[in-house]
């Protein structure tokens, strides 16, 4: 059995993997799709559908994970307590990842309605802030990850909290 710090460093790890790669899929497929002008609307809406609720379930994963381990984060990296607590906050506001977890991703026997294609989509376009998904996806994980400011984006913050904790084991 992992200790705590061991714990939540793993999660924090594994946040930040699956959060990237759908990311990174997702924008890679598009460049592609573009690029070969196919016709195959299936399989792009597929590729969405699955690499948005891979987003959807990390994007709570990481609220789940403030919820269980917040005074633990709070006591041993608490230089990092206002940058986590923001992207939290901006999470759990999203209405639309949890209608979306709790509609289709992860729930069929919950008490909610599961969700027609066209609810489905229309919570996306509204986590997505009615904009085009690249804004979301950046604020998620940008191109430029490895320059960019940490505090910028999820998966930024999420290389903070992990680096914190790895630092203190």
């Amino acid at each position: 059995m992992l200790s705590k710090w061991t714990e939540i460093e793993q999660i924090l790890s594994d946040l930040i993997g699956d959060l990237t790669i759908a990311v990174d899929v997702l924008k890679n497929f598009e460049f592609e799709w573009e690029k070969s002008k196919k016709e195959d609307t299936v399989r792009r809406q597929l590729v969405w559908r699955l690499c948005i609720f891979s987003l959807v379930m990390n994007c709570c994963k990481y609220v789940e994970l403030n919820k269980k381990y917040g005074k633990e984060f709070k006591h041993l990296i608490p230089e990092h307590n206002k940058v986590r607590g923001k992207f939290n906050e901006i999470i759990t506001q999203n209405k639309s990842i949890n209608n979306l977890r709790n509609g289709c991703v992860a729930h069929i026997s919950d008490k909610s309605k599961y969700l027609s294609n066209l609810q489905v989509q229309e919570e996306i376009n509204k986590m997505f802030g009615g904009h085009y998904a690249d804004d979301f996806l950046n604020w998620v994980c940008p191109d430029d990850i490895e320059s960019s400011d940490k505090t910028k984006s999820l998966v930024g913050v999420i290389e903070l909290l992990r680096d914190a904790v790895a630092a203190k084991l």
